[in-house]
């Protein structure tokens, strides 16, 4: 004697929620490696950007621009202000 049991709604309530269950993690593993992905270009991006060479002509310009003390400057009051307190 062959049984057919037909589906119980209990039964393909649990089907569905199986399948969205399946569906949520293929999107979030989808969207995990997308983020893994875009960061991976990024950083290749700034390895790239850094191991290009700087052109003589910025080298130059960089060097004739004198670097100063910034400690130097935190030191010295701002002489507008000296005038107006007087002291």
């Amino acid at each position: 004697m062959i049984s057919f049991s037909i589906p119980s709604a209990e039964m393909i309530q649990m089907a569905n929620k199986k399948q969205q269950k399946k569906k949520d993690r293929e999107k979030r593993v989808a969207k995990k490696k997308h983020l893994e992905s875009v960061k991976k270009k990024a950083q290749e991006k700034t390895n790239e950007e850094s191991k290009q060479p700087i052109p003589a002509r910025t080298k130059i310009m960089q060097s004739a621009v004198p670097k100063g003390d910034q400690g130097a400057k935190g030191n010295q009051k701002n002489t507008f202000m000296h005038r107006r307190t007087g002291g």
